[in-house]
Parts: structure tokens; sequence; C-alpha cells
């Protein structure tokens, strides 16, 4: 029988010597070879969660098994789980397979899916691995939220100006190179003059040697809106899943985390001016 195997890790998987790319190659192959099965191809998503069927070669493969001049019969995994750890979406993917007549295997599962029990304990599975999913971003988050509590980093890059500081497993900023440090102190100092957006990109660009890198208006405003060049840290201001702005009651902010590159009062005289603006032009 031709078969696929489909590798996958996420991001924080990759770590893990017995879910590694090449350690589920050896499987895969092994598992075939037992059983005289031919593998006609191999699909990799590296750095993908299964919590989204967004995955390029998943997307690949499934279209190609769609097509009547298909070379294969089934889709040999390691677990259930780098197939996919949405219930919905395994449920939705495997049965256009199965009328495609093309079967998910997993390797370490074996499972005859054609009988009542098979069925029963291949939805058991599929329940594990969502609870997995759901119970690791909840704790996922939890950490975040002490991390941020402490003042730390909780990824992301640095804002312009700054440099991520690792300090053992934590992640502070840094201040960055001095030619930054005083573009941030010139585009407050004129914010507090009573520039607006345009005005002060393009007295940015005068300082900017990358070309491929123009500062932009809604870039600049942004920056000055961002309380880390107080030294403070801002964390929760968007919900992760939706990617929508939080009410600032749940936002956790925690003052003097990292070296400041404006003071008080220059940053209260840019804000009240940028506020000043906001109210004349609505």
């Amino acid at each position: 029988m031709n078969v696929v195997t489909y590798l996958r890790v996420s991001s924080e998987q990759q770590a893990e010597r017995e879910l590694s790319i090449p350690a589920q190659r050896e499987a895969l192959q092994r598992y075939a070879d037992e059983r005289g099965w031919n593998i006609v191809a191999e699909y990799i998503d590296e750095a993908r969660s299964a919590k989204t069927d967004e995955r390029p070669a998943f997307q690949q493969m499934i279209s190609i098994a769609q097509k009547t001049n298909k070379t294969f019969e089934a889709i040999v995994v390691h677990k259930f789980d780098r197939f996919s750890r949405s219930r919905a979406d395994h449920a939705i993917y495997k049965a256009l397979l199965k009328k495609q007549g093309v079967a998910v295997v997993s390797v370490s599962e074996p499972i005859e899916a054609d009988t009542p029990h098979g069925f029963l304990l291949e939805s058991m599975l599929e329940i594990i691995s969502e609870f997995y999913n759901v119970n690791l971003r909840h704790e996922t988050l939890k950490g975040m939220r002490e991390n941020a509590t402490q003042g730390f980093h909780c990824g992301g890059r640095a804002p312009y100006g700054y440099r991520l500081d690792r300090q053992g497993r934590k992640v502070n900023y840094k201040l960055g190179p001095n030619e930054e440090v005083v573009v941030v102190r010139r585009a407050f100092e004129l914010a507090a003059q009573g520039y607006g957006g345009k005005k002060l990109a393009k007295e940015l660009n005068v300082y900017n040697t990358d070309l491929q890198k123009r500062w932009s208006p809604s870039t600049v405003l942004s920056m000055l809106r961002n309380p880390a060049y107080l030294g403070h840290r801002v964390w929760n201001r968007k919900a992760i899943a939706e990617a929508k702005r939080n009410p600032e009651e749940k936002w956790i902010v925690t003052k003097d985390t990292h070296p400041a590159i404006v003071n008080q009062k220059v940053w209260d005289a840019a804000q009240a001016s940028l506020d000043s603006r906001k109210h004349k032009s609505n």
C-alpha cells in the first residue's frame, strides 16, 4: 500500500527529543517497513501548532488527497495530535479523507477505526488532546501573567531604542544603540512641542539612514503611546485569542522595570499635546 507521512512539531515542543522531526521520521519509516507499505511522500510542518488547520504542508497534503489521481491510500502520523489538536478539525478532515478512501493511521495509537470500540477510543483520544491544548494555553497564560507581574518580558521584540536583556531564564530590556535612544527622545520632545504624526515622521526620517525602514506617522504615534519609554512594563493590553484591546482594568502595569528613555515631565507634555490634537481632529 502506498502511504504518505505527516510530521509536525510546534514551537514549544521542538526541544522534546521524542517528538523531534528525525524521531518521528524514524518511527514512521519503521512502522511502514514492518507492514510492507511504501512511503511515496513526506509532509512536514515545523513550528506549527495543531490548534488550527492553517499549516502549509498539512493543507497541501489534504488538497492532494482529494485529487482523483492521488497516489496514496493512507496518511501515517506519530500520534493523532500531530494531525490535529482540535476535535472539530480532526472530525472534519477525517470525514473528508474517508470519502476519498484515505485513512489516517497513528503509529503509537493503533486503533481499529471501523469498529465501535475503535470509534470510541479515537474520540476519547481527540478529547484528551483538546483538553491538553486548552490546559496548556491556560498554564502558559498563568505563567505569562506571573512573569509580567514581576516586570519581565513576555515575548516579542523589544521596543525601538531597547534591546532584550537575558537574565538567566528571565528577559528584560536594556538601552539600545545611542543613536536610537536619541531619536526616541527627540520624538517625545517634538510631540511635546505640538508636532503631529506626519511632521514627526518627516523629522525623524532626517536621522534615519536606513532607506528600507522609513518612519510613518502611525509608527511614530504608536511609539509615543508606549509606557515602556517611561521604564514601565504593560502586559495584557490586547486579548491574545481575539487580538482586541482589553479594558485598562485588565492591564498589568509594572513600574520602573528597566531604564527609562524619557522622564515623566516630557511624557506628560507629549501625551497632553497628542490628546489635544486628537480631540481637535475628532
